[in-house]
């Protein structure tokens, strides 16, 4: 697969593993003694369940120093940044911030007071955050849920008290609101998943564990004055969920940033080590009483006008254009104290970001990250990774055909169960095609462990193939115990998958994938030793992701922090982490090879940071199921690379990040990568940042193409096109020199049919690329705002030196070889993006997108074609701008109706 990506997704590309040849299997009895590990493993289920119940902590864990208490009020408190009414001065205050950082556990450098109000329909937090330089404090605007560089205070609120998730409100000093959903830990975990890595993504500023996708209506105001500055909230109760109890406890968190300072401050403390549940160690709120639940009712309808204009289909250099006009909406029903429902008609998401360009060189699909704000929104309770991927990847659903319409059903029941329900249709022209259905629940048991389920069904078109209907069911389990407070746990879980093409005779797939892990998460050592287990029929990939299948993993990962993360010598903190596994194949205990990766991160007190890593993969050898798209494994050369990253001090205005990562592969090859990130705050209205990465291979061994020869008489033809026998006819072949070295090569060599061969072209890969990425955001006012994405991506690559597989051990030279294989591409996209919120949680949106790209092909069979590869960049880039361009202008019109 080399395909460059701009704003889809691809087609699923995993290879058909039953085409790999059998081997002679490693482990005896097909892994029995595995699978009587991993039924032993099931049965002790319960029981472990049972030791994580009995283990949970009593949910009154912190004593009176964690407590504070709420003060009614029957009269509505005036938003105005200033606590000058009477109810704050009678409302009990809470103080004594420590530092989370730079020094854990230290007195806060400055002092905050915090007071919680209550009434009828909401409730008041207000916060005077002294500073002794009130005219250093920082007032960056900035968009909504945009956690920029400024002051910020953000109280979390456990409503429910479930210890488990919290409503998160922030109010930065110049009033740019920040709301989130938080759960679990707001630490980073240590180690991978399975082979084959995963994604990730979203905005790097907003704090770990939250998700800003999640968005309330809600109100505040702040205010600057000569001791510091003070914030004042008022959060509607039909924002929160909470039980009908008389008498509430809730579980409360107040963080405050102070960026000069490189300061993170907070009330109650959680030390680093104890932070894999932070939501669990919140500090208590106690005396609301006969507050009841409200219903959250939202109805927000949108209309959207749009002109599209780009080249003529039947006048090379004329433009075309074309309008458009759409309406749709949004809902969103609070369903009794703790139940949404939340649907949409016929979306609309041409304010979102475009994907990036990419260059795919590997046998594997690109995963973009998700940014359309209803599948991002409370997607969390979805989740469920299978090792290197996950079952639920909402790219998938739209990325064949328009959406009609979705719906998300979730919520939570008094006994801990979470639950959601995730349905959607497309089709074109209001015609469903194909249809997607999510279930999901987890039952949280104590203040730390669960376990849940989760089943996927899609049915509809089968991707590529209209005339074929296809039904695919993916189902599991998972589970996460914890035991002596936390300390130490064991998760995994255990997943099946079953593909039917209906209207075929092609034989249905089931196939499974699970994974134990047995994990230490508390003190200054940490990490897990696992097992991932994934046949060779495991496909989740109609509604999720996986990149690969057919493999054992024996995994282990470690991390340390020195000093328990205290500072230390010329160190605010420091840390190093190392990562191990070792892969066989399912089907036939083929050694896949080994990875060994080791990391460490260096804070120094001027809070600059240096980052260093290595990597060895294959160090004993090793061979890959994939690198041949279905043929026969091959055993790649082992490689060692190293990485090193510094990071600027974080409390200036700009920072940069420059990096260097360096490969050096057994064969000779060498890979490199260069790259600078930069932030730089303009002033209180304007902030730029960038990405800057340019990537160079010489010398890589890769796999080139599949190619199909054919010999006639005493001499050979090659198929035109790199294609499957099957997909040839006579007329598809070219007779070429081989020079006399094809018989040789392909002696021993099992033809596809009587004197046709099917096999894999290896060549020496020279790439090179350039990835330039600019942002920027203007904001007027904290509700109107202007924001610029642009990318400038270019790519080049060819291969030489080619030869033949013979069989999974064996390359051999092949310099009759008839075709070429090089190639360029380049691009330019933006985005503008003018957003202004008239109203609470109604917005106007318009939108600017403008694309051009350019690619030089180069026919495989003409000798004597000039090389993409022999031109530079900047007559690339020249080309990209005497492209002709795409522009896309659309305005669009949303309106809350609020209850």
């Amino acid at each position: 697969m080399r395909t460059v990506q701009a704003g889809a997704v691809s087609s699923r590309t995993l290879p058909d593993t039953k085409t790999i040849s059998p081997v002679k299997p490693y482990f005896p009895t097909r892994f029995g003694a595995l699978a009587l590990g991993l039924f032993a493993a099931w049965l002790a289920l319960p029981v472990c369940a049972a030791m994580a119940q009995t283990s949970a902590p009593p949910s009154a864990e912190l004593d009176n120093e964690g407590v504070m208490q709420a003060l009614f009020v029957e009269e509505e408190i005036a938003l105005d940044g200033l606590l000058d009414e009477a109810a704050w001065g009678r409302a009990a205050a809470v103080s004594g911030f420590r530092q989370y950082e730079p020094v854990e556990g230290a007195p806060a450098s400055q002092e905050t007071e915090v007071r919680v109000l209550y009434g009828a329909n909401h409730l008041y937090v207000g916060a005077l955050l002294h500073d002794e330089e009130p005219g250093a404090i920082e007032r960056a605007l900035g968009r909504r849920d945009d956690f920029n560089r400024a002051d910020w205070f953000l109280v979390a609120v456990d409503a429910w008290f479930d210890r488990r998730t919290a409503y998160v409100f922030g109010v930065n000093a110049a009033g740019v609101q920040f709301d989130a959903l938080q759960t679990g830990s707001d630490r980073t975990g240590g180690g991978g998943g399975g082979p084959g890595g995963g994604g990730g993504g979203g905005n790097s500023n907003t704090p770990r564990g939250m998700d800003p996708s999640w968005d309330a209506v809600w109100y505040s105001d702040v205010r600057v004055t000569q001791s510091g500055w003070s914030a004042e909230i008022r959060i509607p109760y039909s924002m929160l969920r909470f039980s009908e109890a008389p008498a509430q406890t809730w579980g409360i968190h107040f963080t405050r940033r102070i960026p000069r300072l490189g300061e993170q401050s907070e009330w109650p403390h959680v030390p680093r080590v104890q932070r894999t549940n932070l939501v669990a160690r919140f500090g208590r709120l106690e005396g609301i009483r006969n507050v009841k639940p409200r219903r959250n009712v939202q109805v927000i309808p949108y209309t959207v006008a749009g002109v599209h204009t780009l080249e003529s289909e039947e006048v090379a250099g004329e433009r075309a254009s074309s309008g458009d006009f759409d309406v749709g909406g949004d809902l969103k029903i609070g369903l009794g104290t703790n139940v949404t429902l939340d649907a949409t008609i016929n979306p609309d998401f041409g304010q979102v970001e475009a994907d990036p360009a990419v260059l795919n060189l590997t046998a594997f699909e690109t995963f973009f990250q998700e940014r359309r704000p209803f599948f991002v929104e409370g997607i969390n309770i979805y989740d469920f990774s299978v090792g290197p991927g996950r079952l639920l990847y909402t790219r998938r659903i739209g990325a064949d055909a328009p959406i009609i319409g979705a719906g998300k059903l979730s919520g939570r029941t008094a006994s801990g169960l979470s639950f959601g329900v995730l349905g959607a249709a497309t089709g074109s022209d209001f015609s469903p095609s194909r249809g997607y259905g999510v279930g999901r629940v987890i039952q949280q048991i104590g203040s730390w462990s669960s376990v849940g389920g989760i089943a996927t069904l899609f049915e509809g078109a089968d991707a590529g193939q209209e005339d074929n209907r296809l039904r695919s069911l993916a189902t599991g389990m998972d589970w996460d115990l914890r035991f002596l407070q936390n300390k130490y746990g064991v998760e995994g879980f255990f997943a099946l998958t079953d593909r039917n093409q209906i209207d075929t005779d092609i034989a249905r797939e089931t196939g499974f994938a699970s994974k134990v892990w047995f994990r230490k998460r508390q003190g200054a050592l940490n990490g897990f030793v696992g097992l991932d287990v994934f046949n060779d029929a495991f496909d989740p990939n109609d509604t999720g992701q996986n990149r690969e299948n057919n493999f054992i993993a024996l995994l282990s990962s470690g991390s340390y922090s020195a000093n328990g993360g205290s500072p230390f010598g010329p160190f605010l903190r420091a840390g190093a982490r190392g990562f191990f596994v070792q892969q066989f194949s399912y089907r036939g205990g083929l050694d896949l090879g080994q990875r060994l990766d080791i990391g460490s991160r260096w804070l120094f007190r001027n809070f600059q940071a240096v980052i260093v890593g290595f990597e060895y993969e294959n160090p004993f050898g090793g061979y890959d199921l994939y690198e041949t798209r279905g043929l026969l494994p091959w055993s790649p050369p082992g490689s060692f690379a190293v990485q090193g990253q510094f990071q600027t001090d974080e409390r200036r205005d700009w920072q940069i990040e420059p990096g260097v990562d360096l490969a050096f592969y057994g064969n000779g090859g060498t890979e490199s990568e260069v790259s600078l990130e930069a932030q730089w705050n303009v002033n209180d209205r304007l902030s730029l940042s960038s990405e800057i990465e340019g990537e160079w291979e010489r010398g890589v061994l890769a796999w080139s193409a599949n190619e199909t020869f054919l010999r006639a008489g005493s001499g050979w033809f090659i198929g035109e096109d790199a294609a499957h026998p099957d997909d040839l006819d006579a007329a598809d072949f070219k007779a070429f020199d081989d020079r006399g070295s094809l018989n040789a090569l392909l002696a021993g060599v099992e033809p596809t049919a009587p004197e046709q061969y099917y096999v894999s072209v290896f060549g020496a890969r020279d790439t090179r690329s350039t990835d330039i990425t600019l942002r920027g955001t203007f904001t007027l006012t904290p509700k109107l705002s202007v924001q610029l994405y642009s990318q400038l991506f270019a790519a080049q690559g060819r291969y030489d030196r080619f030869q033949l597989h013979r069989d999974r051990d064996r390359l051999l030279d092949f310099d009759a070889y008839p075709k070429r294989d090089e190639f360029a591409f380049s691009s330019l996209h933006s985005n503008l993006v003018l957003r202004w919120e008239y109203r609470p949680g109604s917005a106007l949106f318009v939108v600017w997108t403008h694309g051009r790209s350019a690619e030089d092909t180069l026919n495989p069979l003409a000798p004597d074609a000039a090389s993409p590869y022999d031109r530079s960049m900047g007559d690339q880039f020249g080309d990209t701008f005497g492209a002709f361009p795409e522009n896309a202008f659309l305005i669009k019109l949303n309106y809350n109706f609020l209850n």
